[in-house]
């Protein structure tokens, strides 16, 4: 390595003596000691100069342990005129150093451009042309089996058939030998393609423009480039361009468990007993999975309604009527209940009014083949008025059943009337009435109303004293508290006896406000 002009050889970068730079830094080392010593800043106007042979270091002086003189580094600043100015301080090869690095940095960043356009713009290169059909290279062929002799005799290919528009083969002076073409990427073959002594044989395909009936000789001799005749293929499409088909899969089916009421039969035949049964609903088609549940059947000694071998066929929901379409006549021996179970059920639902029954598509009913209203759930009508709903109130009340479980909602019907909270308790406190043979009394003969009030939801009702006699705490406030929250209006019961909290009675926490329950939870 030469020596730079006006440079210290024993001048060095950091370890390495061979890098040499004329700008002063503290990275500098002096190995004339034969360790690398480092610079001063105060003896860099030697070291770094073609003053070097007055350098203390250079002419073999310790340097300073405690230097004394030493000023602080000042920037390095490019000298006046700028960039061309700063290019001047340098010598030759840092110039020439500097160049190369410039040089590479814009080769790489050119390499990156032109892929990115690629990737961007969907190009791919030329000499990647894909075919269905691999030709071996003739140097394979040449390496297994002995050329043939200049004297030797090869049979000329049978000419085939090219795609119209194709060019014409540019004739050259190399000797005459079959061109190595190229298969149009919609000729494909499944049969392997056997070595030959003279090259590769190529068999007949049965489709494709390039079909013919006498094998294709290919031989060992690499013809030129330029004899290359050029096979149009299909114009390559940019792979972002392509449509994605997809892929014939099943669409995952939407599931969910929701609380749906269903009606059962009681054990006595004749009334309906109400359930909310938490339910897996499918594609949410809630409908369909509360009719699937009451053919499966109830729980906890309830009466079956619907046959067990009937099928579901589907449901149509069309204008307010749910158009239900079975394989078999559902009722199971119990005509019409059964049918009214079933219409009970999917009148729950606010998009469903009536039912229309079908039997594998035909129409079906309870008077005929018409459609069916939601029927009154089992009436209570002491004084026979007529089912009129601007005349007559329809009242929820709800008693425990003789089975001592289940609570069974009876419709009161009484004169229209506004206090409907204050109507619905009176009709409690009379009990079940007709149903007595089914339906037990929870509140004592005898109790009293003395009001009840609402607010901000919260009906609180005030008993007599005869209330705190009840046998069934738990059955007497659930009475009250299932009828009550059925109206609209009330979320809440608190109970008062004789103006006192029922917890003065019965202690915590019968004080506390009772919320709208669950009827019957499965």
């Amino acid at each position: 390595m030469s020596e730079p002009t006006g440079h210290c050889p024993y001048l060095g970068l950091k370890q390495n003596r061979a890098i040499r730079f004329s700008t002063p830094t503290l990275e500098h080392r002096c190995f004339v000691g034969g360790d690398p010593i480092e610079i001063p800043v105060d003896q860099s106007s030697y070291c770094l100069s073609s003053k070097h042979i007055q350098c203390p270091l250079y002419m073999g002086l310790s340097a300073p342990t405690t230097p004394t003189l030493r000023p602080t580094p000042m920037p390095v600043t490019l000298q006046p005129g700028g960039l061309r100015g700063w290019l001047a301080t340098l010598s030759p090869r840092d110039r020439t150093i500097y160049a190369i690095m410039i040089g590479i940095l814009s080769l790489i960043t050119m390499i990156y451009l032109v892929v990115g356009l690629q990737s961007l713009l969907g190009i791919e290169s030329v000499a990647a042309v894909p075919t269905p059909t691999s030709v071996p290279p003739a140097a394979t062929a040449t390496a297994t089996t002995p050329a043939a002799p200049p004297t030797a005799t090869i049979p000329p290919a049978t000419p085939t058939s090219l795609p119209t528009g194709t060019s014409e083969p540019v004739p050259t002076n190399s000797p005459t030998q079959a061109a190595i073409i190229i298969l149009p990427t919609l000729v494909t073959t499944d049969t392997p393609i056997p070595p030959t002594a003279t090259g590769v044989v190529v068999p007949p395909t049965a489709t494709g423009a390039a079909a013919t009936d006498t094998p294709i000789v290919i031989t060992a001799t690499r013809v030129p480039a330029t004899a290359v005749p050029r096979v149009p293929t299909a114009t390559r499409v940019p792979a972002t361009a392509v449509p994605q088909v997809p892929t014939a899969t099943s669409a995952p089916v939407a599931t969910s468990r929701e609380r749906l009421w269903l009606y059962f039969g009681d054990t006595t035949g004749t009334l309906f007993v109400p359930v909310q049964r938490m339910i897996e609903v499918r594609d949410r088609q809630p409908a369909t999975a509360a009719v699937r549940e009451l053919i499966a059947g109830p729980r906890n000694g309830l009466d079956r309604l619907l046959n067990p071998e009937t099928r579901l066929l589907g449901i149509v929901i069309e204008n307010g009527t749910a158009t239900v379409n079975f394989d078999r006549d559902p009722a199971n021996g119990d005509y019409p209940r059964a049918l009214q179970s079933v219409v009970l059920t999917l009148t729950h639902f606010a998009t469903i009014e009536r039912v229309q029954f079908q039997i594998n598509g035909a129409n079906i009913g309870i008077d005929g083949n018409g459609l069916v209203q939601r029927p009154v759930v089992n009436p209570l009508n002491p004084q026979g008025l007529a089912f009129d709903y601007g005349a007559t109130e329809f009242l929820p009340l709800y008693f425990l059943g003789n089975d001592g479980y289940h609570m069974v909602r009876v419709i009161r019907m009484v004169p229209k009337t506004k206090q409907t909270a204050h109507a619905t308790l009176q009709a409690l406190l009379e009990g079940p009435g007709a149903y007595s043979y089914a339906l037990q009394r929870t509140i004592p003969a005898g109790t009293t109303l003395h009001g009840v009030s609402l607010e901000n939801g919260i009906a609180t009702v005030n008993f007599s004293t005869h209330f705190v006699e009840a046998a069934d705490r738990s059955s007497a406030v659930g009475s009250v508290v299932d009828s009550l929250t059925t109206l609209s209006t009330i979320q809440g019961v608190q109970f008062l006896v004789d103006g006192q909290s029922l917890a003065h009675w019965w202690g915590s926490p019968f004080g506390d406000v009772y919320r709208r329950p669950l009827i019957n939870p499965e």
